[in-house]
């Protein structure tokens, strides 16, 4: 029976994944999406291997477990107990009512969406690794092509950046919280893009739908991350309206900046009430918690150090220029202690790298169309502060390696739009992605 179970599985996989060929991609990134889904998927299995037999630790241990008794509950209470427990947190009369806890946990959110494939496959691990891996490239492919369709030129540094870079494709895959986490900003994010430039109102209410998809799964998972990507789209529409629109044009810029600054405050104070953890008042303390709690299980491993933070708002302003630069080049090859700090120094030094050829081109002709650096802005405040919380939060940098990817593709993306990178991408990238064919986004075509 499980032998057929795989294969069905398998099956539908494999019609997902067609179905996912069928659609109305970019042309120049198509031949990229079967060996992109197979690196993906290959990842996943393999991230797989490593925690389960390798390494035997990390937090899929967690998911699998609560998740197997998920499993259980369907085979012996029946499907309809288990819905309601998934859809309904209703977990009366099982097994799992001593154990879930009252008050919002991530873990558990993680856990009762991995516990889906796993109701599909009667457990199999691998398999339902699969549906993740697909899920999460599945996201990200959607935001590539919706960047590729509306800043033509960016879209190699997007295909590399949020599909090929090595921590991003290992880190998102797999049964893990990112695979979810990046899936969900995929859907946001490209779904953001279309409502923004497309006309059709069949098309609107479908990116709608996809956005609202990819809000509720981020915010399960992380309900942080997804705070985050909504105060950014909300800042970039902000600054849209006040800086770029026409009517506005003659009032003084300065008072331009203190209405902005008024109505953002205004808007993430509301966001920040969405969760006790973020809290205003009680957001400082909270990340210095989590901070102190990261530097104990540390001991002696590579870590960044800020030996005067204090939890408040002057100190962590005071130190996010370190905390960010630890963020983005940590570890650094002298500080490797195994093979996975290898490899992650490794990838800081070609991120170092990118930051002096970006240096060197700082003045001159970026990718990206001026007449969208509202967009550009809202990324680049989403990057510094994410990346500082980040640091602070989670100063172990092993941890901090796999952390960093809900921001790490955006960095990329934007290093990868200075001249001397794009030149260098354009000469090794087949001739069909070379084209110098960027339009107004006004002039591109609506599908």
């Amino acid at each position: 029976m499980s032998i057929l179970i795989i294969s069905l599985n398998l099956l539908v996989l494999a019609g997902l994944a067609w179905w996912l060929w069928k659609q109305d991609w970019e042309i120049r990134l198509r031949p990229y999406l079967i060996p992109a889904l197979l690196l993906k998927l290959g990842c996943g299995l393999l991230f797989g291997v490593v925690s389960l037999y390798v390494l035997q630790k990390g937090d899929t241990f967690l998911y699998l477990g609560r998740a197997q008794l998920m499993l259980e509950v369907a085979s012996e209470q029946g499907i309809d107990t288990y819905l309601r427990y998934l859809l309904l947190n209703d977990a009366s009369g099982t097994q799992l009512e001593g154990l879930q806890r009252p008050i919002y946990e991530s873990a558990w959110n993680m856990s009762k969406l991995f516990s889906i494939p796993m109701v599909l496959t009667q457990g199999n691990y691998f398999v339902s690794s699969l549906y993740l891996s697909l899920f999460s490239f599945a996201g990200l492919w959607f935001l590539v092509n919706a960047l590729s369709r509306y800043f033509p030129t960016t879209a190699i540094p997007a295909l590399i950046a949020f599909l090929l870079f090595p921590s991003v494709l290992y880190w998102s895959s797999g049964v893990a919280k990112e695979s979810f986490i990046m899936g969900g900003t995929g859907l946001l994010l490209g779904s953001f893009l279309h409502l923004l430039y497309v006309g059709d109102w069949k098309r609107q209410l479908l990116y709608l739908v996809l956005f609202v998809v990819g809000v509720y799964v981020v915010w399960l998972v992380k309900y942080f991350v997804a705070v985050a990507l909504i105060l950014m789209l909300v800042l970039a529409l902000l600054l849209k309206a006040i800086f770029y629109t026409e009517k506005l044009r003659h009032i003084h810029p300065a008072v331009k900046a203190i209405v902005l600054m008024l109505l953002f405050s205004g808007v993430a104070y509301v966001g920040l009430q969405l969760n006790p953890n973020l809290y205003p008042e009680a957001l400082p303390e909270a990340i210095y918690k989590n901070h102190q709690l990261s530097l104990r299980a540390t001991q002696d491993k590579p870590r960044i150090d800020f030996p005067f933070l204090e939890p408040t708002y002057l100190s962590f302003a005071l130190h996010s220029q370190l905390a960010f630069a630890g963020f983005l080049f940590r570890p650094f090859l002298w500080e490797v202690y195994n093979l996975r700090s290898f490899l992650a120094a490794l990838e800081n030094t070609l991120l170092l790298v990118l930051v002096f050829a970006f240096l060197r081109d700082l003045f001159q002709e970026s990718r990206w169309n001026r007449t969208h650096g509202y967009l550009l802005l809202a990324v680049l405040v989403y990057v510094f502060v994410m990346g500082v919380l980040l640091a602070y939060s989670m100063p172990n940098l092993g941890t901090l390696s796999r952390y960093r990817v809900v921001v790490l593709p955006f960095v990329v993306y934007l290093l990868l739009l200075c001249d001397t990178s794009y030149t260098f991408l354009r000469s090794i990238m087949p001739k069909g992605m070379q084209e110098e064919d960027e339009l107004p986004v006004q002039q591109e075509r609506v599908r």
